[in-house]
């Protein structure tokens, strides 16, 4: 049996519509993937529920705020006391490391407010092959959301906010201690920083009216994906694997905290051997351009799977597939962040064009191509036989 790419794409359109945790658009999704799941063979998909929130991105919203405000103190604490300045340091390097925490981690905090807990779920699968020897975990997440700002633009504020900030901080803590220790001050220098932390705190404040709403259809993030691993779970019910044990896994809360993989990782790890497991992430796929494959993250830099990378770089070649290796250092987050902090290898496929009508109204089918369903389908079969060679 081949894969069957019109499936994947009708699947896709079925899930095209505004489904943010907690609307009425959640309950019609979760109701369409488990249904393509029954349709695929598997009769009694696993829905583990849990709870999320809005936490995260709340804090996010707010927190450029205080880093910002932080900022300009630092700057006019410079024309007090140095010893100030560098108080204000250490404090601004708690706050920012606890940003860097957030942005990589899927820890679900809740409200004490139930009202504004909402309660959603992971549907899975799982198909055991003749003789086990590695497992494949296909995953894509079926929630959406909207935000003001595209995907692109809240990447570029992050980057220049943090890493100007970073600049900045460096270069008042180096210009205290030379005062402290030499008495030596240079006033205009004083004022041109002082003017940079106003530009770069209205920057970071721009963040604050990135509000998360229910605008998006979510076409191409991340309706695609899921019906790419729909389909993906279809074919290999079909074709079972002589070596490989597949998981078919479709997260909730991805938009709001990556919720469903943290808590998918955190209760089944020991149920996976980390020598032998893999994870594959598809995020933002459909696309013909250009492959995209996040083989690092973060600030410091985290790389996901080297062995990963090197099958799909393979594939990708053999396949005549173009592919671009990606570093996600800050202002985007994707499911396969939380596999990785387990210790777990994973890699993040995506595509091009895109991002920057993510999270927009204008993520709709126009994004998602039959050939960029293809693309990925293909790719992802084609890894699974290269490991089942090295298996065999």
């Amino acid at each position: 049996m081949s894969i069957e790419v019109d499936n994947a794409y009708k699947i896709t359109e079925r899930l095209a519509f505004p489904r943010l945790v907690g609307s009425e658009g959640e309950s019609k999704a979760l109701a369409i993937v488990i249904d393509e799941f029954q349709k695929a063979g598997y009769i009694s998909p696993k829905q583990d529920k849990f709870k999320t929130c809005f936490y995260n991105w709340n804090f996010t919203r707010y927190i450029f705020l205080v880093l910002g405000s932080i900022l300009i103190l630092m700057a006019l604490s410079f024309y007090i006391n140095p010893l100030i300045t560098i108080g204000i340091f250490i404090v601004g390097l708690v706050i920012g490391y606890r940003i860097l925490v957030i942005s990589t981690s899927a820890r679900i905090k809740l409200s004490k407010h139930e009202e504004y807990n909402y309660e959603t779920q992971n549907v899975f699968t799982e198909l055991k092959s003749k003789n086990s020897k590695a497992s494949i975990i296909f995953m894509a997440h079926w929630d959406s959301k909207s935000q003001t700002f595209p995907t692109s633009t809240r990447i570029l504020i992050f980057l220049v906010f943090l890493l100007g900030s970073l600049l900045i901080f460096i270069t008042y803590l180096i210009l205290a201690i030379v005062y402290l220790t030499f008495r030596w001050n240079l006033p205009i220098l004083n004022n041109i920083l002082l003017d940079f932390c106003l530009i770069l705190a209205t920057i970071g404040g721009l963040n604050y009216f990135n509000k998360t709403g229910n605008k998006s259809p979510g076409a191409f993030d991340n309706a695609a994906a899921v019906g790419v691993i729909l389909e993906l779970a279809r074919y290999y019910k079909l074709n079972p694997s002589e070596y490989i044990d597949f998981t078919f896994l479709s997260t909730g809360s991805e938009e709001l905290n990556l919720g469903g993989a943290g808590v998918f990782i955190e209760k089944y790890k020991n149920n996976f051997d980390k020598n032998s497991t893999f994870f594959i992430n598809l995020d933002f796929v459909g696309g013909v351009e250009l492959i995209r494959l996040t083989s690092s993250y973060g600030i410091p830099r985290k790389t996901s799977s080297p062995k990963l990378i090197k099958l799909i770089l393979e594939s990708a070649e053999e396949l005549g597939i173009k592919i671009k290796e990606i570093y996600a250092p800050t202002g985007i987050w994707s499911d396969l962040m939380p596999v990785v902090q387990e210790g777990f290898e994973a890699c993040w496929i995506g595509s091009e064009p895109g991002l920057k009508y993510v999270h927009t109204a204008k993520d709709t089918m126009d994004l998602v191509s039959i050939q960029g369903i293809k693309m990925i389908l293909d790719l992802c079969v084609d890894i699974v036989k290269k490991l089942e060679k090295e298996l065999n």
